[in-house]
């Protein structure tokens, strides 16, 4: 049997397996972040009766670049206040990226944004199946990028090939 595993990108057998993934997933604090969307992805609801825009948003600059938070914006749901809200958020992201008739998914992506993040406790029931509590981060305003005075401007302006939330 061959150990090479070309298309998973490492080799399993030479590889020692973590015990857990805790502190991995670490909430961002409540701030002002520049962003990037790095995917947009349309997905359909548990239950089959509706679907939402997922756009995976990483920090560009700062001690949390690179770091991930995720928005929800609904577009079919049995809930019409959902889906105001849901298309009301995509109308501001879409006036701060200045796209209001993109064509497809790229067209969401690769464009920085300001986002105001505020960290909510959740609940929710584990792998064990027993309640468990959480921090999440969650973007509560998006703006348009525009430099603030305060933004240190090398960190902005240099030019390279690998885009800030693969650094």
């Amino acid at each position: 049997m061959s150990s090479n595993n070309e298309w998973l990108g490492f080799n399993p057998q030479e590889t020692e397996a973590a015990e857990s993934f805790r502190g991995k997933q670490e909430a961002i604090p409540n701030g002002r972040y520049q962003a990037i969307a790095t995917s947009a992805v349309r997905k359909h609801t548990k239950s089959g009766k509706g679907w939402f825009w997922e756009l995976t948003f990483a920090v560009a600059e700062g001690q949390y670049e690179g770091k991930t938070v995720i928005h929800r914006f609904n577009m079919v749901n049995p809930s019409e206040e959902a889906v105001a809200i849901g298309r009301q958020h995509m109308k501001r992201y879409l006036d701060c990226i200045g796209k209001l008739n993109p064509q497809d998914e790229n067209d969401l992506c690769n464009i920085v944004v300001w986002i105001e993040i505020e960290c909510k406790k959740s609940t929710y029931t584990n792998r064990e199946g027993k309640p468990a509590e959480g921090i999440n981060s969650e973007i509560v305003k998006i703006d348009p990028y525009v430099r603030e005075s305060s933004a240190p401007k090398a960190s902005t302006e240099q030019k390279t090939s690998v885009p800030p939330w693969k650094r």
